[in-house]
């Protein structure tokens, strides 16, 4: 079995190796989430604006703005999430505590999950193709050689990213794929993702008008069962009952939402039953203080003698130090190239 663990850096190295034909990185930002805040259309009428006073004024008070920098981006989000992370801690460990109605942090949170969706369906159509030179990307070369080599009886990608390139990159190179939990859209496949944090592709099987689309401030997140939910790749826009999706650096566990329960319950007892002749693959991963107990949960059912692998250019030293500490079979590369040899 291979596991692998992506998160934003994959889709920054996927973006970067596209720019080079499409010259979409002026357009396209995935490091700073509210850069281009301001092109994303409001839904019922299709102007552009969703990040403004207008249309998220919680998030706009407390300063998010398409002029922030990465860093002051970076730190509202923080701020945010960790607030939300509080307050859910809070209200599963306890009943009769009445919600703070002027939050601004929570109504924000609320904002935030939404207006991320409608940024990245809106990324995803300007890359309204994935290019030939795909088959170039040491990523795409190693998908290809480990998905091909029969030796290799289970894959499975754990992403923490919501947008669809991943999946449209395997139906470029015509490489099947189940999503776990969600769908299953083939058998007899050994290859299965799994995002716990949400896609723009997870679609509510209700659909309600698109002229009643408004942000949804109740005390509770709306949520579902996965049963509930289809999975595509067209029409992403459209007005679901319930969004499936928690924003960058949030823990899915504090929340107790029933489809991400069903998807992080089930790539523990994956990680639960490997072995040492196994292998974990990190990419790009922040390990940020207010998602690494969700991360640290999965790490530590994995096999202590596992095979496990990170690449990232500029490694978190303390994603570092617990993986050293851990495993003793553990490997660091900075660079995506290593890919090319690995498996061949």
């Amino acid at each position: 079995m291979i596991v692998l663990i992506l998160g934003n850096g994959f889709t920054i190295d996927f973006l970067n190796h596209i720019n080079q034909s499409h010259k979409i990185l002026d357009k396209i930002n995935v490091r700073n989430l509210f850069t281009f805040g301001s092109h994303v259309p409001w839904p019922p009428d299709g102007e552009p604006g969703f990040l403004s006073a207008k249309h998220c004024p919680n998030l706009w008070h407390l300063g998010a703005r398409p002029s922030m920098t990465d860093d002051k981006a970076n730190a509202l989000l923080e701020d945010i999430i960790t607030c939300v992370n509080v307050y859910a801690t809070i209200h599963s460990n306890t009943t009769g505590v009445p919600r703070n109605e002027n939050d601004i942090y929570i109504k924000a949170y609320q904002e935030l999950s939404i207006y991320l969706k409608f940024l990245f369906i809106y990324y995803n159509n300007l890359t309204p193709d994935i290019p030939d030179t795909i088959n170039q990307w040491p990523w795409s070369i190693y998908l290809d050689s480990i998905i091909k080599n029969t030796n290799i009886d289970s894959i499975i990608i754990i992403t923490y990213n919501y947008d669809i390139w991943l999946e449209r990159i395997l139906f470029k190179l015509n490489l099947p794929f189940n999503i776990g939990i969600m769908k299953r859209m083939y058998n007899n496949i050994k290859t299965t993702i799994f995002k716990p944090h949400g896609s723009i592709s997870f679609a509510h099987k209700t659909i309600n008008d698109l002229s009643s689309f408004k942000i949804n401030y109740g005390p509770e997140l709306p949520d579902a069962p996965p049963k509930k939910f289809n999975v595509i790749y067209e029409n992403l826009g459209y007005n679901y009952l319930v969004n499936a999706m928690i924003p960058p650096a949030g823990d899915s566990g504090r929340f107790g939402l029933e489809w991400a329960t069903r998807i992080r319950d089930e790539i523990k007892t994956i990680a639960r039953k490997t072995t040492e002749i196994d292998e974990v693959i990190i990419c790009g991963l922040s390990y940020w203080h207010v998602d690494r107990a969700e991360l640290d949960e999965l790490l530590v059912e994995f096999h202590p003698k596992i095979n496990i692998k990170l690449i990232n250019p500029k490694v978190p030293s303390n994603l570092d130090a617990v993986l050293t500490s851990n495993f003793c079979n553990y490997i660091i590369y900075n660079s995506n190239s290593i890919l090319e040899v690995l498996h061949r």
